[in-house]
């Protein structure tokens, strides 16, 4: 919930948005690094206003439409910059799906996780060639966007050295 509720005042910082603006850049700009899943996010919005970190403000939208239009309140800035920083110390390790079925590599077909593994390079190769085009093409991209990316693909990089590494030691079981 803390990140969601850093990422939500962080949109909110840069101007007053819908509920379903809020959403989309969630999806579109944040979707590869977090892995915040965002069925609803009128839920989290609600809350956040109850704990006054933004207001709500209702709009004439398009026809007959009522939008909802929320903004960051001084609290909500104060909780910004506080989670940001507690972000930026944060001690947790990543912890990586592929961790979990490592521990039970004994307990696994052989076969499967090849073929698991094969895709999993597939899939790195995919995200790799997103991130290389984004950092290549976008060049509206600000510094700390760039950064971001170069970031991801530094551990997409070790992600796939450390992928050959457990092929290699499935193939000598």
């Amino acid at each position: 919930m803390k990140i969601q509720r850093l990422i939500i005042l962080g949109i909110l910082k840069e101007r007053p948005r819908h509920g379903y603006e809020i959403k989309k850049i969630i999806q579109k700009d944040l979707g590869l690094f977090t892995s915040l899943e965002n069925k609803s996010i009128y839920y989290p919005l609600q809350i956040m206003e109850n704990k006054n970190l933004i207001s709500k403000d209702t709009v004439q939208g398009k026809g007959k439409l009522l939008r909802h239009v929320y903004s960051i309140t001084p609290l909500g800035e104060k909780e910004f910059l506080h989670l940001a920083q507690e972000a930026l110390l944060s001690e947790k390790r990543p912890f990586i799906d592929i961790d979990i079925p490592l521990y039970f590599l004994p307990h696994l077909e052989k076969k499967e996780i090849m073929a698991r593994l094969r895709l999993r390079k597939r899939f790195l190769d995919k995200v790799r060639t997103w991130l290389t085009g984004n950092i290549a093409e976008k060049k509206e991209l600000l510094p700390h966007q760039r950064l971001l990316l170069k970031h991801h693909l530094n551990l997409l990089n070790t992600e796939e050295k450390f992928v050959e590494e457990i092929i290699e030691i499935v193939k000598e079981r």
